[in-house]
């Protein structure tokens, strides 16, 4: 039997939103018109959280003046918010953790190596030693003993502090090597797994950070930001390659990546709030990145997707998750060694 209030809540009719009251994913349900079947404005819906939050306001409910927004709606006239908070937002105070770093040592040690690592090998082969030491400084690229050729990318955060590194082998067009398994992996996983297998323990500090609940949550080239003008767009890609490949080519652009295609989230997009940002989704991930922009411009977010790709792949590139890098480098014929003073040896390539 069909409910006889035109607004309810929308508890099958798609994915949860993010809760703008305690700020956590999939966890809030809107309300909806089930006349026209759109969305009631965000600030109508309820919180599955009862108890921490336990947000939840009903399109019935009068507000200060006396009047509901299915009244003013029924009379036909132009919704006016004025609510007091359905609940006030009272939290227990919380010891924030203190985060655990990697140790500047052992990330300055990576920063090396590059005449055997793959992705540097390529950026020095596209664009010439120049571009591609200063991408290298840049992005702060390292390079891993995981697997021969591997790079890493490593996330420092706005305090500077190293929070993740991951490690991805690259082949010689810049894909990731999929041969027999996906060949990535994170650093910290790595270190762990070798001190097991050499029957050592962990260190403290390792122990430390295995432990901590949040660690890779900062984008990779987030270091940018300190000496971007305010009014310098932000483009986001997802892989940490693409954002320095695109660096070559839209240099207007600060390029920073997410490394996952569900990174993107609330926790690591807060550093650009207040700026542009343009996404640069996959092939595969537009639907994906253009629903997660609408919630995060309801959050206030100046947040764009560019359909730049999306219009000109195919099925077969879609299903193949291609990025702009992709595009980009197979219409690049390669760097003229030409415009070198001196052409390149093998000996050429060592570290920076």
């Amino acid at each position: 039997m069909s409910s006889p209030y035109r607004f309810t809540l929308k508890h099958r009719a798609g994915p949860k939103s993010m809760c703008h009251n305690c700020d956590r994913p999939k966890c809030f349900v809107r309300y909806i018109d089930t006349d026209t079947g759109e969305l009631l404005p965000y600030i109508y819906g309820r919180c599955d959280h009862e108890v921490s939050c336990g947000y939840h306001l009903n399109p019935y409910r009068a507000d200060t003046n006396g009047i509901s927004y299915a009244k003013q709606i029924y009379f036909n006239e132009k919704p006016q918010h004025d609510f007091p908070p359905p609940r006030p937002k009272i939290r227990p105070l919380a010891v924030t953790p203190a985060v655990v770093d990697f140790p500047t040592q052992l990330y300055l040690a990576s920063l090396r190596g590059y005449g055997r690592n793959a992705l540097a090998i390529l950026l020095r082969r596209n664009f010439g030693f120049g571009v591609a030491n200063d991408l290298m400084r840049r992005f702060n690229l390292g390079t891993s003993s995981r697997w021969p050729g591997a790079c890493i990318f490593w996330l420092i955060d706005q305090q500077d502090r190293v929070r993740a590194g991951q490690i991805v082998l690259l082949d010689a067009t810049g894909h990731t090597v999929k041969d027999p398994h996906r060949r990535t992996t994170w650093v910290h996983t790595a270190l762990t797994n070798n001190y097991k297998l050499k029957g050592q323990p962990v260190p403290g500090w390792l122990a430390d950070y295995n432990a901590q609940e949040q660690k890779s949550n900062c984008l990779f080239g987030l270091p940018q930001l300190a000496s971007a003008p305010a009014s310098q767009l932000v483009a986001l890609v997802e892989s940490p390659k693409t954002a320095m490949i695109a660096t070559v080519y839209i240099p207007e652009f600060v390029w920073m990546a997410t490394t996952s295609k569900s990174y993107l989230t609330l926790d690591r997009l807060m550093p650009l709030k207040g700026r542009q940002v343009v996404l640069f989704p996959d092939a595969g991930a537009y639907a994906h990145w253009q629903a997660k922009a609408a919630e995060f411009r309801e959050l206030g977010f100046d947040m764009e997707v560019s359909e730049a790709l999306e219009n000109r792949v195919t099925e077969q590139q879609r299903k193949a998750d291609i990025d702009i890098a992709d595009v980009f480098l197979s219409a690049w014929p390669g760097y003229p060694w030409s415009w070198e003073l001196k052409p390149p040896t093998p000996e050429t390539f060592t570290e920076l």
